[in-house]
């Protein structure tokens, strides 16, 4: 595969979030694999419909984010973590992580890489993809704005959120993602880069009828 292909592709993953803004930050340009312990018990019954509680937000890189009683628990500059381990906290985190990776700042995103995206060859490909790309300052308009999410897949250890965000042209995309329990938080999993790769953002007519909507802000 040429490396100008695999750049190609990782800086779709890297800028996901920013839909029909991409192509203007275009323009402006070791971690243990070791997964949680401790699951919920069995006899636990676990409502994925649970909306997160104690909905306020926080504006990062002019877009802004959740903050629930689910998480973030933790904010250390740029990284947050501390994440509840249920279907709303795997949730809020894969809000937080796929907004952050997609347009944090030159000196952000290498932390943000560390502590909030799981090893593997889809976080070797977007840390390449991103040293390439100069994003300097924070968006100042025409940001997305995350409207919600549906929990396509919810286990203690994985789980598949297609995250739904309205773009200024008043179109709606869908971003699928994938949270994994290590180290005792989630962290944003981004897949394997090829050339076969389905784009993980899509253009979508509407919502869905089950999307778990963040409250108006």
């Amino acid at each position: 595969m040429r490396p100008d292909r695999i750049h190609c592709l990782a800086v779709t993953a890297v800028l996901a979030f920013t839909g029909p803004i991409a192509a203007a930050a275009l323009m402006a340009c070791g971690t243990e694999n070791a997964v949680g312990s401790g699951d919920p018990s069995d006899n636990t019954v676990i409502d994925i419909q649970a909306a997160p509680t104690g909905l306020r937000w926080q504006p990062f890189q002019g877009v802004d984010l959740p903050m629930t009683d689910q998480g973030p628990h933790r904010s250390d500059g740029p990284v947050v973590t501390g994440f509840d381990r249920s279907p709303a906290g795997a949730a809020v985190a894969a809000a937080q992580a796929s907004v952050r990776v997609s347009i944090a700042a030159e000196s952000q995103w290498p932390q943000i890489g560390a502590r909030m995206l799981a090893p593997g060859a889809g976080r070797d490909a977007w840390a390449v993809a991103r040293a390439q790309i100069s994003i300097t300052a924070p968006i100042t308009s025409g940001a997305p704005r995350l409207l919600g999410y549906v929990i396509t897949h919810y286990s203690p250890d994985a789980t598949d959120v297609d995250l739904y965000s309205s773009h200024p042209d008043n179109s709606v995309t869908r971003h699928h993602t994938t949270v994994i329990w290590q180290h005792d938080d989630w962290r944003l999993t981004l897949p394997d880069i090829t050339p076969s790769s389905r784009p993980a953002v899509a253009a979508v007519e509407t919502t869905p009828p089950e999307l778990i909507a963040f409250q108006e802000h």
